[in-house]
This record gives C-alpha cells, sequence and structure tokens, in this order.
C-alpha cells in the first residue's frame, strides 16, 4: 500500500470541486482518474469497516488506555456491527420515573372513564378537580357498576 502523504492544503468540499473541474478543463487530469480514486476512496472506507466490524468492540475497548478519543471509535465500531435491517429510527429518550407514573395514572383514569356517558364524565371532572386523581378515578368505578 502506497505511503500517505500529508497535506498542508486546506480546502473546503466546494474548492476542492471547483480545483477538480478546472484540472479537468485545462486537460491535465482526466475525468476518469478522478472517478478511479473516488471509488478506492469508498473501498477503503468500506474495508475499513468491515475490519472495525470483524474486531468488534471488544477488541477497540482495549485502545481506550493507549489513546485518546477511543471512544469515538468504539461507537464507529458499535454502529458498524449493527445490522443495517429496514430504516434506522431515532433513540428513544429515557422517560422519568414521574413522568412513567404520570402516564400510569392517566391510563388508568382513561380506562375507568371510557365506559362512562358525557354527563358522568362532566361529573368525574369536576371530582377531578376538587378531590384528584384518586377520587375520581374511584368515583368512575363506582359509576360504571
Amino acid at each position: 500500500m502506497a505511503r500517505r502523504r500529508r497535506s498542508s492544503l486546506a480546502v473546503t468540499a466546494e474548492q476542492a470541486r471547483q480545483a477538480l473541474s478546472f484540472l479537468i478543463h485545462e486537460g491535465k487530469l482526466a475525468a476518469r482518474e478522478v472517478q478511479k480514486a473516488l471509488s478506492r476512496r469508498e473501498r477503503l472506507i468500506q474495508e475499513t469497516r468491515e475490519r472495525l466490524a470483524q474486531l468488534g468492540v471488544d477488541g477497540l475497548q482495549l485502545t481506550t488506555r493507549l489513546a485518546k478519543g477511543a471512544s469515538r471509535k468504539i461507537r464507529a465500531a458499535r454502529k458498524a456491527a449493527r445490522p443495517t435491517r429496514g430504516p434506522a429510527r431515532p433513540a428513544r429518550r429515557r422517560v422519568s420515573a414521574v413522568r412513567k407514573a404520570a402516564m400510569v395514572r392517566q391510563g388508568k383514569y382513561l380506562a375507568a372513564v371510557r365506559r362512562l356517558s358525557a354527563q358522568d364524565r362532566a361529573k368525574i371532572k369536576e371530582v377531578l378537580a376538587s378531590k384528584g386523581w384518586s377520587a375520581a378515578m374511584a368515583e368512575a368505578k363506582r359509576m360504571a357498576k
């Protein structure tokens, strides 16, 4: 494998695109050479991802003692090791205990009120406003019988 040379040239993606198109236009660079270079780059990226996936997370966790920024490598290895079936779903946010309790309470309240008529529901809303959740649910269960 050829040794990689460091470049002190810092250009944006747009500047690089303009430079490539200029060099191609002047005939100093063939378009197929650019396409080959891009395909080699994509192949190198794919090989690197496959190697990370084969190495797995356990192998990369050993490097945490040796190098800074290894947590990024571990995250990349975990991502590469994941099966890619179907569309990616956004991560769920953790629900606090207080919020979870409120959701359970609301579910029980809706279950108690569901069988009631509109007039009875209005009465239960008044009980809820004046006496609270547990009294409203007890009243709704009593009315449902």
